[in-house]
Protein backbone atom coordinates (compact mmCIF):
# COMPACT_ATOMS: atom_id res chain seq x y z
CA UNK A 1 0.00 0.00 0.00
CA UNK A 2 1.21 3.41 -0.96
CA UNK A 3 1.76 5.41 2.08
CA UNK A 4 3.52 8.92 0.81
CA UNK A 5 4.02 10.28 -2.60
CA UNK A 6 5.76 13.01 -4.07
CA UNK A 7 5.14 14.65 -7.19
CA UNK A 8 7.19 16.82 -9.14
CA UNK A 9 9.09 18.56 -5.82
CA UNK A 10 11.12 21.45 -7.03
CA UNK A 11 12.71 23.81 -4.34
CA UNK A 12 14.73 27.17 -4.77
CA UNK A 13 16.26 29.58 -2.37
CA UNK A 14 17.06 32.94 -3.24
CA UNK A 15 16.77 32.09 -7.24
CA UNK A 16 18.73 29.11 -6.14
CA UNK A 17 17.81 25.42 -7.14
CA UNK A 18 18.18 23.27 -4.39
CA UNK A 19 16.45 20.29 -6.10
CA UNK A 20 14.13 19.66 -8.87
CA UNK A 21 11.45 17.27 -10.76
CA UNK A 22 11.68 14.73 -7.69
CA UNK A 23 9.06 12.00 -7.98
CA UNK A 24 8.79 9.02 -5.75
CA UNK A 25 6.63 7.43 -3.29
CA UNK A 26 6.96 4.95 -0.68
CA UNK A 27 5.01 1.99 0.51
CA UNK A 28 3.74 0.39 3.74
CA UNK A 29 7.21 -1.44 5.14
CA UNK A 30 9.21 0.06 3.15
CA UNK A 31 12.38 2.78 3.73
CA UNK A 32 13.76 5.75 1.78
CA UNK A 33 17.46 6.98 2.32
CA UNK A 34 17.66 10.40 0.99
CA UNK A 35 21.65 10.89 0.41
CA UNK A 36 23.79 13.91 -0.89
CA UNK A 37 26.64 16.38 0.23
CA UNK A 38 26.34 19.00 2.71
CA UNK A 39 23.68 21.79 0.80
CA UNK A 40 22.24 19.92 -1.50
CA UNK A 41 18.85 20.10 0.30
CA UNK A 42 18.30 16.45 2.58
CA UNK A 43 16.75 18.61 5.70
CA UNK A 44 14.70 20.62 3.57
CA UNK A 45 12.79 17.74 1.28
CA UNK A 46 12.33 16.30 4.64
CA UNK A 47 10.60 19.30 5.86
CA UNK A 48 8.17 19.65 2.72
CA UNK A 49 7.36 15.89 3.19
CA UNK A 50 6.73 16.83 6.48
CA UNK A 51 4.52 19.46 5.77
CA UNK A 52 6.49 21.86 7.77
CA UNK A 53 8.13 24.27 4.49
CA UNK A 54 6.08 24.64 1.28
CA UNK A 55 7.88 22.93 -1.81
CA UNK A 56 8.17 25.97 -4.62
CA UNK A 57 6.27 23.83 -6.95
CA UNK A 58 4.85 20.02 -7.20
CA UNK A 59 3.48 18.68 -3.91
CA UNK A 60 3.19 15.73 -1.12
CA UNK A 61 0.43 13.74 -0.39
CA UNK A 62 0.06 10.66 2.72
CA UNK A 63 -1.91 7.84 1.46
CA UNK A 64 -3.43 7.12 4.51
CA UNK A 65 -5.80 9.01 6.44
CA UNK A 66 -4.49 9.87 10.39
CA UNK A 67 -0.93 8.84 9.29
CA UNK A 68 0.94 8.95 12.66
CA UNK A 69 4.40 10.20 11.91
CA UNK A 70 7.75 10.19 14.18
CA UNK A 71 10.04 12.98 13.60
CA UNK A 72 13.26 13.30 15.11
CA UNK A 73 15.33 16.31 13.22
CA UNK A 74 19.06 17.38 13.31
CA UNK A 75 18.34 19.40 16.78
CA UNK A 76 17.57 16.77 19.28
CA UNK A 77 14.06 18.56 20.50
CA UNK A 78 14.98 17.73 24.45
CA UNK A 79 15.22 20.47 27.20
CA UNK A 80 18.65 21.11 28.64
CA UNK A 81 17.18 22.29 31.66
CA UNK A 82 15.26 19.11 32.81
CA UNK A 83 16.48 15.64 33.99
CA UNK A 84 16.47 12.78 31.34
CA UNK A 85 13.73 11.47 33.55
CA UNK A 86 11.81 15.03 33.51
CA UNK A 87 12.29 15.04 29.74
CA UNK A 88 10.40 11.82 29.10
CA UNK A 89 7.44 12.66 31.42
CA UNK A 90 7.17 15.53 29.64
CA UNK A 91 6.82 13.53 25.95
CA UNK A 92 4.92 10.69 27.37
CA UNK A 93 2.03 9.80 28.68
CA UNK A 94 1.20 7.06 31.42
CA UNK A 95 1.66 3.66 29.13
CA UNK A 96 3.22 4.85 27.02
CA UNK A 97 6.07 6.29 29.64
CA UNK A 98 6.63 2.49 30.98
CA UNK A 99 7.71 1.88 27.61
CA UNK A 100 10.05 5.09 27.62
CA UNK A 101 11.46 4.09 30.36
CA UNK A 102 12.89 0.45 29.37
CA UNK A 103 14.48 2.01 26.53
CA UNK A 104 16.22 4.55 28.90
CA UNK A 105 17.44 1.16 31.26
CA UNK A 106 18.37 -0.08 27.20
CA UNK A 107 20.42 2.65 26.34
CA UNK A 108 22.51 3.05 29.73
CA UNK A 109 20.75 6.52 30.28
CA UNK A 110 18.78 4.97 34.25
CA UNK A 111 22.39 5.60 35.44
CA UNK A 112 22.35 9.57 34.58
CA UNK A 113 18.26 9.45 34.83
CA UNK A 114 18.48 13.00 37.67
CA UNK A 115 21.23 14.88 36.11
CA UNK A 116 20.81 17.93 34.39
CA UNK A 117 20.53 16.61 30.41
CA UNK A 118 23.04 20.07 29.34
CA UNK A 119 25.76 18.03 31.45
CA UNK A 120 24.91 14.81 29.20
CA UNK A 121 27.74 14.30 26.75
CA UNK A 122 26.30 14.35 23.05
CA UNK A 123 25.55 10.78 22.50
CA UNK A 124 23.84 10.23 25.37
CA UNK A 125 21.51 13.29 24.39
CA UNK A 126 21.19 12.11 21.22
CA UNK A 127 20.19 8.39 22.73
CA UNK A 128 17.68 10.56 24.96
CA UNK A 129 16.03 12.31 22.17
CA UNK A 130 15.91 8.87 20.28
CA UNK A 131 13.51 7.19 22.66
CA UNK A 132 10.83 9.53 21.53
CA UNK A 133 11.24 7.23 18.01
CA UNK A 134 11.61 3.94 20.12
CA UNK A 135 9.23 4.11 22.26
CA UNK A 136 6.14 5.80 19.80
CA UNK A 137 3.91 3.91 17.83
CA UNK A 138 3.79 5.41 14.14
CA UNK A 139 3.40 4.63 10.27
CA UNK A 140 5.92 6.62 9.29
CA UNK A 141 9.85 7.18 11.00
CA UNK A 142 11.26 10.35 9.59
CA UNK A 143 14.90 10.61 11.01
CA UNK A 144 17.82 13.41 10.07
CA UNK A 145 21.24 12.25 10.78
CA UNK A 146 19.77 9.39 13.35
CA UNK A 147 23.32 8.08 13.69
CA UNK A 148 25.21 11.14 14.00
CA UNK A 149 27.11 10.87 17.85
CA UNK A 150 26.48 7.50 18.54
CA UNK A 151 28.77 4.71 19.48
CA UNK A 152 28.62 1.34 17.34
CA UNK A 153 26.82 -0.62 20.07
CA UNK A 154 24.21 2.27 19.78
CA UNK A 155 24.37 2.20 16.11
CA UNK A 156 23.49 -1.23 15.96
CA UNK A 157 20.71 -1.10 18.46
CA UNK A 158 19.46 1.76 16.11
CA UNK A 159 19.30 -0.34 12.99
CA UNK A 160 18.07 -3.33 14.59
CA UNK A 161 14.93 -1.51 15.29
CA UNK A 162 14.50 0.25 12.37
CA UNK A 163 14.95 -3.11 10.46
CA UNK A 164 12.18 -4.34 13.10
CA UNK A 165 9.81 -1.89 12.22
CA UNK A 166 10.15 -2.49 8.46
CA UNK A 167 9.25 -5.55 8.67
CA UNK A 168 6.56 -4.65 10.91
CA UNK A 169 5.34 -2.69 7.82
CA UNK A 170 6.47 1.02 9.50
CA UNK A 171 8.00 3.00 6.63
CA UNK A 172 11.29 5.11 7.48
CA UNK A 173 12.53 8.10 5.20
CA UNK A 174 16.47 9.28 6.84
CA UNK A 175 18.98 11.12 5.89
CA UNK A 176 22.65 10.04 6.72
CA UNK A 177 26.13 10.52 5.49
CA UNK A 178 26.50 7.00 7.51
CA UNK A 179 25.79 4.00 5.48
CA UNK A 180 22.83 2.57 7.47
CA UNK A 181 22.49 -1.66 7.74
CA UNK A 182 18.77 -1.24 6.34
CA UNK A 183 17.47 -2.14 3.44
CA UNK A 184 16.27 1.25 1.89
CA UNK A 185 15.29 2.45 -2.12
CA UNK A 186 17.71 5.64 -2.30
CA UNK A 187 17.50 9.06 -3.54
CA UNK A 188 20.43 11.14 -4.20
CA UNK A 189 20.56 15.00 -4.27
CA UNK A 190 23.21 17.27 -5.48
CA UNK A 191 22.63 20.83 -4.46
CA UNK A 192 24.79 23.65 -3.64
CA UNK A 193 23.12 25.67 -0.91
CA UNK A 194 23.92 24.97 2.77
CA UNK A 195 21.06 22.20 4.44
Amino acid sequence: MQLVTADNLGYSINEKRLFHNLTFSLNSGSGLHIKGGNGSGKSTLLRIILGLTSPSKGGVEYCKPNLQVSYLGHKNAIKHYLTPMQNLELMFRSSALQNAMKWMNTLGLNKVQDELTANLSFGQQKKLALIRIFASQSDLIVLDEPFVGLDNASRDLLNEFLQKKLASDTSLILTSHIEPNILCSELVLSGETDD
